[in-house]
């Protein structure tokens, strides 16, 4: 191959590669679907179990509350609450892993492929739409556990 026709192609290729990359519309099938399974949710709830297994039970018998008593059950019951949103970030994140993987997406013929690009967009949109942000507020929450539990 010359070099007149070797320049020709390059931009070609250039292109092909952008395409490739970038052009989520024309490419959908070029992209992985991330993988959201039962595991991910138990793996996201022992790393919380484990921080919060610190925790201590609130025993205060006498009426004579320091500042510094009156401090530990509000972080005792702080934590308390972000357990309870823990939890209920797991249900949301149950429900919603077995919608997203209630479309199982296999190579389809006979005209489907229209409905296996939308279940695959679908896929995506719930991925980084709902899923991802329960996960960060579930891990925004268990730093604030942390901060509460340095602070005993």
């Amino acid at each position: 191959m010359d070099q007149i026709e070797y320049s020709r192609l390059e931009p070609n290729y250039y292109l092909y590669k952008c395409n490739q990359k970038y052009d989520l519309e024309n490419n959908i099938g070029e992209i992985e679907i991330p993988e959201f399974t039962m595991e991910n949710i138990k793996i996201i709830d022992e790393e919380y179990k484990i921080h919060m297994s610190q925790v201590n039970e609130i025993i205060y018998q006498n009426s004579n509350l320091d500042e510094n008593d009156v401090n530990k059950m509000n972080d005792l019951f702080e934590l308390n609450e972000l357990f309870i949103e823990h939890i209920n970030n797991n249900k949301k994140l149950t429900y919603i892993m077995n919608k997203y993987n209630s479309n199982k997406t296999q190579l389809t013929v006979d005209g489907k492929i229209n409905d296996y690009t939308i279940i695959r967009t679908n896929k995506i949109r719930m991925y980084f739409q709902e899923i991802l942000p329960i996960i960060k507020n579930d891990e925004d929450n268990l730093n604030l556990v942390l901060i509460l539990l340095s602070n005993k």
